[in-house]
């Protein structure tokens, strides 16, 4: 790789590189009418040369960010037909010194031979650079900031073709993100994320309500999503100056990233974009190596096809002016391993996945989920309705232990979607628990799909006695009907604690989870342990409970019914969702 290395004084800092453009200049030195040239690779790995002239120096009021506006001409623009996304980041230089990065272009401003476009200025991206080459690597925030994302600049420098009355609207040029290895609806999901609201579950009450709907990409302000033609190889990368960078959130057998230019280099550290990704501040991306097929010019905005490759370090800055990273530090991630198996195949077909996402806590859910469907998809080969049963463990290395769970999940119109849904949203709880960072690292997953419909309706319960006082024993009987299929029964008996004190007890059958009733006290959870033993405690949907409810004495102050459970028995009806709810009120004699 081709490095640079620190030689002489910055405007504003105490550094500077020599190499390609030499030295830097600072936004004070910049004016109207000077000229220089930029670099960037529009298709393969040659880097060209692009003409800039500049138009004005744009000083936003305040701390805001400043840019310097310039037109940009020559063969390199016209290929590519004007300036395109994925071509942010590459540095510019004016009177032969590094003066910043082309972020943002104004596509409705001008001909494609001649666009206009902002250079962000490169002081501002030497705080990032300083960030990333500081030798203890920040963590992240926890959860990340989010600041409130300016939409428009005042110039109040203009020249010429810009008039200083006017309030001009610069649209960021967030790269698309390349998506290799999903389907069209796994990138679908990926730009506008899901919801839970498949999933009837108590554990959905430990999320607040804004908790349970997953942003996509496009939220985040990524423009759009790309299906990638596949992974680079990348064996003659180099990390230089106007090449190809890429920062990715998934690589392996999904791979998801966007691709960028590089600005400038010093030793093991980078700058490039000259703008934000995802605004996450201290990052965990992985910065990989690319490859850019072409420059596609388009209607609206032209941008940089190209391909991601393996990974080479780790971004570690995520902030307005850039995104800095680390060709020698490799962030961690989480290692995801998904295996199906599809029962309904004449050969139980078995297929698997392997990827690894990055710590970036907004989008854990949602990668994890996509990961799921595509190995569900890809193992299918087909959408529809079926029965999943999974199983799967979550691993940190801030958990006391490894989480781990088992389900069952039916549908009539997309059993794929559910093959992950629960542990994306358990990953979303233990992320943001109250408690310690989990740090996650692994999430195994194995889950058996069939076509078949496998559900028991409860559809009725006997009581075996007639008189019954505190003290005795219920015994019972609960019906139940496979889905078109045979009927099943299952005996037991629960006690009528001796202290009761009541009109009346209830004897409840009903499948899966249930909610807390009035008089029944939430969980305590004071610990992370806590909250690892409360999740692996609600009952799966394969469950059927039967349980016993005593009229709780608040009622008596209160005058509203509130009922408490005493005694209670769950059984496991094996790879079958059951449903539906039988309740039977007895009587109890009470003592003189």
């Amino acid at each position: 790789m081709i490095r640079s290395t620190v030689l002489v004084l910055a405007a504003l800092f105490v550094t500077a590189l020599a190499g390609a453009g030499g030295a830097y200049i600072g936004l004070d030195e910049v004016s109207p009418g000077m000229t220089g040239h930029g670099l960037t690779v529009v298709a393969g790995d040659e880097l060209v040369r692009f003409d800039v002239e500049v138009v004005g120096v744009l000083n936003a009021p305040g701390d805001g960010q400043s840019f310097i506006a310039i037109r940009a001409s020559g063969e390199a623009i016209e290929r590519s037909g004007g300036i395109a996304q994925g071509m942010s980041g590459s540095p510019v230089y004016l009177d032969g010194r590094l003066a910043g990065a082309l972020s943002r272009a104004a596509v409705w401003a001008a001909t494609p031979e001649r666009p206009l476009g902002l250079v962000t200025p490169i002081e501002d991206m030497l705080e990032v650079l300083d960030e990333v080459r500081a030798h203890d690597l920040p963590e992240r925030d926890f959860p990340p900031d989010e600041p409130t994302r300016p939409e428009e600049v005042a110039p109040d420098v203009v020249d010429g073709e810009l008039y200083g009355a006017a309030l001009v609207h610069w649209p960021l040029q967030a790269p698309p993100v390349l998506a290799a290895g999903l389907s069209s609806r796994a990138i679908r999901t990926l730009k506008e994320g899901f919801r839970l609201d498949a999933l009837d579950t108590p554990l959905a009450d430990l999320l607040p309500a804004w908790a349970r709907s997953f942003p996509g990409i496009e939220e985040l302000g990524i423009s759009s999503v790309i299906d990638a033609p596949g992974v680079a190889a990348g064996t003659t990368w180099d990390l230089r100056p106007g090449g190809p960078v890429g920062v990715s959130l998934m690589v392996g057998d999904m791979h998801i990233g966007a691709l960028g230019t590089v600005t400038e280099v010093d030793g093991e550290a980078l700058v490039a974009m000259g703008h934000h990704f995802l605004f996450s501040g201290p990052s965990r991306y992985f910065l990989t190596q690319a490859e850019v097929l072409d420059t596609v010019q388009t209607l609206d905005a032209p941008f940089k096809f190209g391909m991601l490759g393996d990974v080479e370090g780790g971004i570690y800055a995520d902030r307005w002016a850039a995104i800095g990273g680390r060709s020698d530090v490799t962030p961690q991630g989480i290692d995801v391993a998904l295996l199906l198996r599809d029962l309904s195949h004449p050969e139980e077909q078995t297929s698997s996945l392997q990827a690894t996402m990055a710590r970036e806590p907004r989008l854990q859910p949602m990668l994890l989920h996509l990961a799921g469907l595509e190995a569900t998809d890809r193992g299918l080969d087909r959408m529809g309705e079926g029965t999943v049963s999974v199983s799967y463990e979550i691993e940190g290395e801030g958990m006391p232990r490894p989480l781990s769970l088992d389900n069952v999940f039916l549908s009539t119109q997309d059993v794929a979607v559910f093959s992950t849904l629960e542990a994306a949203m358990i990953l979303n709880i233990l992320q943001y628990n109250e408690f310690q960072d989990p740090e996650l690292t692994t999430v195994r997953l194995e889950a058996e799909v069939t076509k078949e419909l496998r559900a028991t309706e409860v559809t009725g319960l006997t009581v075996h006695g007639q008189q019954f006082a505190p003290g005795d024993t219920v015994p019972f009987t609960v019906r139940g009907r496979d889905w078109r299929g045979e009927e099943h029964t299952w005996t037991g008996e629960l006690r009528i604690p001796p202290g009761v004190d009541g009109p009346y007890v209830e004897l409840r059958a009903y499948g899966g989870p249930r909610p807390l009733e009035k008089g029944e006290a939430p969980p305590v959870i004071e610990s992370l342990e806590d909250l690892l033993d409360y999740i692996e405690r609600v009952p799966g949907n394969d469950t059927l409970t039967v349980e016993l409810f005593a009229v709780d004495p608040l009622t008596a102050l209160t005058g509203v019914e509130h009922l408490v459970g005493v005694d209670g028995r769950t059984l496991q009806v094996p790879d079958s969702v059951v449903f539906g709810e039988v309740s039977v009120h007895i009587p109890l004699e009470q003592d003189d």
